[in-house]
């Protein structure tokens, strides 16, 4: 009986140092942008993406890209105000094609454009807290029109939003 104890736990310690010669460690690093007042999600309460992809197209230019969008706020009668930080503008070396944004087809300046909380949040979404649906459109600017140098234009895009009190 003591023999097969004694086999039993070599046993065992050689599948442990199997397993453990094995081990795989994954790090995943978390982090969260945390405003307690306001968000803009996408219409499914998703966040927005951290890259948006505009389609050049030969003879139109730049293709516009739409989300629908809804602010979350914590306070549905206070007014929102949304700017955006600079003016956009996509670059490729010294070639500079400026960007339009609009809210709601309202179109974003570095000049506050202030929407009203009774027409925010009229009680359409089923989400306290959330707005109705909006589309966010980032486009070519003015007349657009076909780029004419080659290569991967980038730029950003700041959204700046605040309760009005």
């Amino acid at each position: 009986m003591h023999a097969i104890i004694k086999k039993a736990a070599l046993a065992a310690a050689l599948a442990t140092a199997s397993l453990s010669a094995h081990a795989l460690e994954t790090k995943i690093t978390v982090y969260a942008d945390v405003d307690p007042t306001l968000a803009l999600l996408r219409d499914d309460g998703t966040p927005l993406p951290d890259t948006v992809q505009l389609t050049h197209d030969p003879l139109r230019g730049l293709l516009p890209s739409t989300q629908q969008v809804r602010i979350h706020s914590n306070d549905e009668t206070a007014d929102i105000e949304v700017r955006l930080r600079h003016d956009p503008v996509l670059l490729n070396g010294a070639t500079r094609v400026p960007l339009a944004v609009s809210l709601n087809t309202d179109a974003l300046t570095t000049a506050v454009t202030e929407f009203k909380a009774a027409d925010l949040f009229n009680g359409a979404s089923s989400t306290p807290g959330a707005s109705i649906s909006m589309p966010l459109t980032i486009a070519q600017a003015g007349a657009g029109g076909p780029l004419t140098v080659n290569g991967r234009y980038e730029g950003m895009v700041y959204i700046v939003m605040n309760q009005k009190p």
